[in-house]
C-alpha cells in the first residue's frame, strides 16, 4: 500500500515523523510515521514521499504506523562486510557487520526467553531489582517488528540503565550488534552481558494456526540456547484478562512453543497459574513455581507495563511471568 504523502515537520532523533496523506482511503489524514536511517535518506519537512500505509489502512495495533519509503542512498558505496546483509535480495538490502567478540558457549550464562515484546520491561526491571547493575542483553528475533528503531520501550529501558545491549538476529536490524541468526546472536549477547534475554520486537505475526505465529521464535531461542550449552528458562504467556479464548489462561502460543522445544527446559510459573493449566504439556520440561513477580517494579524504575492496552493492575500474572523467569534464570529464588 504505497501512497503519496507530504512530510509535516522535521523527523525526531528516532526517525518518528508526521505525514499528511495525499491519496488513498485515508487521503487528507495526518498519520504518525517512522523512517529508518539504515535504509536511506531521512525525509525532510515539506518533502513529498511515498509511504507504506498498510498498517493504518488495516487498522493494525502495534503495526499501525505508516512507514516512509527511502528516497535515496546514503551517499557512499558500502564496504564489503563479509558478505553479510540484512533483508537480502530485497530492494532494502543493506550491509551489516557480523558480531565481533562472542562467547564460546552459553554454559553458566543465565538465559530467559520471553514470548512477547511487552514482557521485556518487567524482565529488565526484575534484573535491576534482583541484581543492581546487572548488564542485560536482549536478542531481538524475527516474529514481530524487524527494526529495533521502532521500539519506544527499548529507548526507555536504555535511558533507565536497565538494558545494555540489543543484538538484532536474522533480518531484524538496528541493534548494537547485528547477527545472522539466533545462535550467533545468543553468543554475542553472552559476551556482553550478565543476563541474556531473547524475544521478538513489537507486534507479533498471527495466523490463528497452532504454529503460524511469531511466538514460535521462542522455540527457536530455547533450542539454540540448549544446543549451545545453556539452560534457558521460558516465561509462559499467561493471562486472566485476555478476552480471546485461545490466549486466556495459558496461551496456545506457549503450548506450541513447548511442543517444539526439543531439549528439556525450565518453565517459570508465576503465582496465580492453576495446576490444571499444565495438563497436556510436554513432560520433558520442568515447570517451576516461582515466588517472585513484577509488583512494585513500575514505580521503582519509573516505567509502565502494558500489553494490548492492559496494564499491570488489570493482568498482573501476564507480567509476573517475565519477572519470574528472570528470577529463576539468575538463581535468585529458592525453588
Amino acid at each position: 500500500m504505497l501512497r503519496r504523502a507530504v512530510v509535516l515537520g522535521e523527523p525526531d532523533a528516532d526517525g518518528l515523523l508526521e505525514l499528511e496523506l495525499l491519496e488513498g482511503p485515508l487521503a487528507g489524514r495526518r498519520l504518525a510515521a517512522v523512517c529508518y536511517p539504515e535504509l536511506g535518506k531521512v525525509p525532510r519537512e515539506g518533502e513529498e514521499i511515498l509511504a507504506n500505509t498498510l498498517g493504518p489502512e488495516m487498522g493494525l495495533g502495534t503495526g499501525g504506523l505508516a512507514v516512509a519509503v527511502p528516497t535515496g542512498g546514503l551517499g557512499k558505496v558500502p564496504e564489503n562486510r563479509d558478505h553479510f546483509v540484512k533483508l537480502p535480495y530485497t530492494p532494502l538490502q543493506h550491509p551489516a557487520s557480523p558480531p565481533g567478540e562472542s562467547a564460546g558457549s552459553l554454559r553458566g550464562v543465565p538465559v530467559a526467553v520471553l514470548p512477547l515484546h511487552s514482557h521485556l520491561a518487567p524482565a529488565c526491571c526484575a534484573a535491576g531489582a534482583l541484581r543492581p547493575g546487572c548488564r542485560v542483553a536482549f536478542v531481538w528475533q524475527e516474529g514481530g517488528a524487524l527494526p529495533v528503531g521502532l521500539s519506544v520501550l527499548v529507548r526507555k529501558l536504555r535511558e533507565q540503565g536497565l538494558l545494555s545491549v540489543v543484538v538484532s538476529a536474522g533480518n531484524c536490524f538496528g541493534g548494537d550488534v547485528e547477527a545472522p541468526n539466533v545462535y550467533a546472536a545468543l553468543l554475542a549477547a553472552a559476551a556482553a552481558a550478565d543476563l541474556v534475554l531473547a524475544g521478538i520486537g513489537p507486534g507479533v505475526v498471527g495466523t490463528g494456526s497452532p504454529y503460524g505465529h511469531g511466538g514460535m521464535a521462542a522455540a527457536a531461542a530455547l533450542n539454540a540456547a540448549c544446543a549451545l550449552g545453556g539452560e534457558p528458562v521460558f516465561a509462559p504467556r499467561f493471562s486472566l484478562a485476555d478476552p480471546r479464548p485461545r490466549h486466556r489462561g495459558l496461551s496456545h502460543h506457549t503450548r506450541s512453543v513447548l511442543e517444539a522445544a526439543l531439549a528439556p527446559c525450565r518453565v517459570a510459573l508465576p503465582e496465580g497459574v492453576p495446576q490444571e493449566e499444565l495438563r497436556g504439556l510436554p513432560g520433558r520440561h520442568r515447570y517451576v513455581p516461582v515466588p517472585f513477580g513484577a509488583a512494585g517494579l513500575e514505580g521503582r524504575f519509573g516505567l509502565t507495563f502494558e500489553s494490548m492496552g492492559r496494564g499491570y493492575e488489570k493482568d498482573p500474572v501476564f507480567f509476573d511471568a517475565a519477572a519470574a523467569a528472570v528470577a529463576l534464570a539468575l538463581g535468585e529464588v529458592d525453588v
